[in-house]
């Protein structure tokens, strides 16, 4: 951790905690939100208000990395191994926790549970999933998506999995910058989208996905694409919004 990346404040990925809580709940909720997105670092030592570095006396830092590392093992539901260790910034010592992605999601606190005790980051703050993310944590922990799912109530026919095909192709070739990049597009087979995950094949048989259905706007889902606009280069002001549905590409 360098001067530089402390100056650049909390992200997705960095949460900054001025000294060890007295209860580890207050930083455990960041730890299973790391764990449930694409991992994260707990910087221990560091004001997050003010950027100030604070640092930890040498006689106790190693006591808090101990606190930190049986908090984490007590707390968490499935295990979270942390990498913790020390690192002198500007300097003073520091304590790094970092928390790697996790695969067996979702995680949570054990005091709380699986329905209350969920959390994901945004951006650089710490919340609450709500109960289609968790859902869509399950699926992630499962090794499947949503998109990849049976559509349940979905039937299409040949024709309808020939017309994607050729409409996707059809797109492609309209997305080509040049004629020769048109000329490399091949044509798109079932084969292809059943290892795409838009068509699930059994018993011989192709059965539409989530993904069909998204791709084409038909299945009943709500699928939108929303877009807005801001003032300048950064997101404070903001100007105006669109949403889009119906087949995707369109």
């Amino acid at each position: 951790m360098t001067i530089e990346e402390i100056l650049a404040g909390e992200s997705k990925n960095v949460e900054f905690k001025e000294n060890l809580p007295e209860k580890s709940i207050k930083y455990m909720k960041s730890v299973v939100a790391f764990a449930n997105g694409t991992g994260g670092k707990l910087i221990f030592g560091i004001a997050d208000k003010t950027r100030e570095v604070i640092g930890f006396d040498k006689e106790d830092v190693f006591k808090k990395m101990d606190a930190i590392a049986n908090a984490v093992s007590d707390s968490c539901e499935p295990a979270i191994i942390p990498d913790i260790s020390l690192q002198t910034v500007d300097g003073k010592t520091v304590i790094v926790a970092e928390i790697s992605e996790g695969r067996q999601r979702p995680y949570y606190i054990k005091a709380l549970g699986r329905e209350d005790g969920v959390y994901v980051r945004v951006v650089g703050t710490t919340r609450l999933a709500d109960e289609c993310m968790i859902k869509e944590l399950l699926f992630e922990g499962s090794n499947c998506y949503f998109d990849q799912t049976l559509c349940s109530g979905l039937t299409i026919t040949d024709e309808d999995m020939d017309a994607l095909c050729k409409a996707m192709k059809e797109q492609a070739v309209r997305n080509a910058h040049n004629e020769e990049r048109k000329a490399s597009i091949k044509d798109v087979g079932r084969q292809q989208l059943r290892s795409w995950g838009v068509l699930i094949e059994c018993d011989g048989k192709d059965y539409p996905s989530n993904a069909f259905a998204i791709l084409t706007g038909c299945g009943g889902l709500h699928v939108a694409t929303q877009c807005g606009v801001f003032k300048g280069t950064t997101k404070e002001v903001f100007v105006d919004r669109r949403e889009y549905t119906g087949p995707l590409w369109e």
